[in-house]
């Protein structure tokens, strides 16, 4: 049994300043689009914590000639997570709602070469009856290798996809999909890191008050980061 509370800076940094500082969040507008920089740098994530169990099997392994790092683990098995918030364009939504997923997931660390990967399949269940139940289906991955070429393909990338279902009558609501370059500085063995991409969501992802009659359903994602 594995137990995790995780929070999300930059969700809810980009809450605060759509909340208490409206003028300057409004500052970051693409011209008349409904594009905005912080929404993009933010955008990403539907709650700004959790609280999650994870029961199932945890593997260890090394490789052959390095030192033991506990990060180096395989998981397979069931992870249950809860939040009271849900998080709408940068908007606070008071929401009570359970994830439940089976996940597999792997973590290796080496000297010269870092790489995660899940899969999920998983649904979630919210007690406000404007936010849709789903059920979805998610993949990621993620390398930092020091040693491989600078603008190797499959090295120093990154993939986060996600498809979100109704679980009412199985329509795409919500999809995702995230790619990212690392560009890595040896030696200061740090890496530059920029993930880009987009998210769709359906009108019928929200219904009653939370409807918005000229909902914009494409948000651009862009976080830059910096990777130790």
């Amino acid at each position: 049994m594995l137990v995790e509370a995780s929070v999300m800076p930059m969700p809810l940094l980009g809450v605060a300043a759509k909340r208490y500082t409206h003028d300057f969040y409004k500052a970051f507008n693409i011209g008349s689009s409904d594009l905005n920089l912080l929404e993009a740098v933010t955008a990403g994530f539907q709650e700004p914590y959790a609280f999650s169990i994870f029961f199932g099997d945890m593997v260890s392994f090394v490789k052959p000639g390095e030192e033991k790092i506990s990060s180096n683990k395989g998981y397979m098995g069931y992870m249950l997570s809860y939040s009271n918030q849900h998080i709408k364009r940068n908007v606070l939504i008071p929401d009570h709602n359970i994830e439940a997923e089976w996940k597999l997931k792997g973590d290796r660390v080496f000297k010269d070469n870092k790489l995660s990967w899940s899969f999920r399949l998983g649904a979630k269940v919210h007690e406000n009856p404007d936010i849709s139940n789903t059920f979805y289906i998610g993949f990621r991955r993620n390398n930092l290798d020091f040693s491989a070429q600078f603008l190797s393909f499959l090295h120093n990338s990154d993939i986060n996809f996600r498809w979100d279902f109704s679980a009412k009558d199985g329509r795409l609501l919500r999809h995702e999909y995230i790619i990212g370059k690392k560009f890595p500085i040896a030696s200061w063995r740090v890496a530059l890191r920029l993930d880009a991409g987009v998210i769709i969501e359906q009108p019928a992802l929200y219904s009653g008050r939370l409807r918005d009659k000229d909902y914009q359903n494409i948000m651009a994602v862009i976080r830059p980061n910096i990777e130790f």
